[in-house]
């Protein structure tokens, strides 16, 4: 599990840790691709961009995932109570 913050950023840092803001983006992005997709299924530049992210970018992303699936309960639960008060203390300042 990575331990180090990378992200958005703001007044106190970053929320996320590198493997959180990893599989954000890769949801983001692979939603983003099979949207694409379903919209046009023979766009060769939708077809570039998906082996492109697959070839690059997917085995980052699911060591992400698997990383973030080890984590328990507890860790869990307190990486949810340091992202919900690192954005409140963001919306107060």
């Amino acid at each position: 599990m990575s331990t180090s913050f990378a992200g958005p950023h703001g007044p106190t840092g970053p929320l996320l840790d590198d493997d959180e803001t990893r599989v954000a983006r890769a949801r983001r992005q692979l939603t983003q691709l099979g949207t694409a997709l379903v919209r046009d299924p023979l766009d060769r530049r939708v077809h570039q961009a998906l082996r492109t992210y697959m070839d690059h970018d997917s085995e980052a992303a699911l060591l992400s995932w698997e990383a973030m699936l080890q984590r328990t309960p507890e860790e869990l639960r307190e990486r949810i109570r340091a992202v919900i008060t690192a954005h409140a203390e963001r919306k107060a300042s």
